[in-house]
């Protein structure tokens, strides 16, 4: 399993996620993808229009993450490369 296309791909995943969660009011998007002997680590950090509230963009924030951290475990579970619909799973939750 190659971390680096693991990475990109939790990334656009997570990305797209944000962007149908707020359209256009999302300006930029970044997403880290880490792995150590732990585990996955994912952080989101999102530039929002400022009509978007703190606790709605903190909500889609928080469930990027946890979405990126899933598609994590699942890729784990079911191995390298994935399709998209072994990670619906990750979006149904």
């Amino acid at each position: 399993m190659d971390n680096l296309d693991v990475a990109q791909f939790i990334s656009s995943e997570v990305v797209k996620y944000v962007e149908k969660k707020l359209g256009d009011a999302a300006k930029h998007v970044t997403v880290s993808v880490s792995f150590s002997e732990n585990g996955v680590e994912v952080d989101v950090d999102i530039d929002a229009s400022l009509l978007v509230e703190d606790t709605y963009l903190q909500k889609v924030t928080d469930e990027a993450a946890e979405l990126g951290i899933c598609i994590a475990d699942v890729i784990r579970e079911k191995g390298w490369p994935i399709s998209r619909g072994e990670i619906s799973k990750c979006f149904a939750k």
